[in-house]
């Protein structure tokens, strides 16, 4: 495991997808009864809110902090690539699927016609919105600097630091028959 190889894309992706999966245990939503000056007031987490929604977060959070491990171990860049091309994609569609999903309320939290109860969403919720466009904003980071040191550094191919540029050897090309 080589933590040279990692870039800035991998970082965010992964801080992000950490804060997700964090933020899915938090309260997304308050539901508060007032009834005949009693207050009462319910706090519900991603995984208490939403049914199908909270296993997407969940799966590109992890996936996020397997992207920074995969490019971590793996001594080629072709492997960290490929995974961070399959994240963006998938996390493209989660932001999507989440962004619509924070911005109407699920329907179990939505009140009955005239009853006292006011239904709204913590800033937990907005921050879980942020970490999913900070991962696939990382993925999009990431898959775009693939390379492995900065200008004027001699690395091998895997980015580790060399003293020397490698020397080209030559073959002569087969003889003509």
């Amino acid at each position: 495991m080589d933590l040279r190889r990692l870039r800035a894309g991998e970082w965010m992706a992964a801080v992000s997808g950490v804060a997700l999966v964090v933020g899915l245990f938090l309260p997304w939503y308050e539901v508060s009864v007032q009834d005949h000056g009693a207050d009462a007031t319910i706090r519900l987490s991603a995984w208490e809110a939403y049914s199908a929604v909270d296993i997407l977060l969940l799966v590109l959070g992890v996936l996020a902090v397997g992207l920074l491990v995969v490019t971590a171990i793996q001594r080629t860049a072709a492997v960290g690539i490929a995974a961070d091309a399959m994240l963006t994609i998938f996390a493209g569609i989660v932001a999507a699927v989440a962004t619509i999903r924070v911005l109407n309320l699920p329907r179990s939290l939505e009140p009955p016609a005239g009853l006292p109860i006011e239904t709204g969403r913590t800033a937990i919720a907005w921050l879980g919105l942020l970490a999913v466009y900070g991962v696939l904003a990382g993925a999009i980071l990431a898959m775009r600097d693939e390379r492995f040191s900065r200008d004027g550094e001699l690395t091998d191919g895997t980015g580790v630091p060399v003293e020397a540029a490698p020397e080209i050897e030559l073959l002569p090309a087969p003889p003509r028959s």
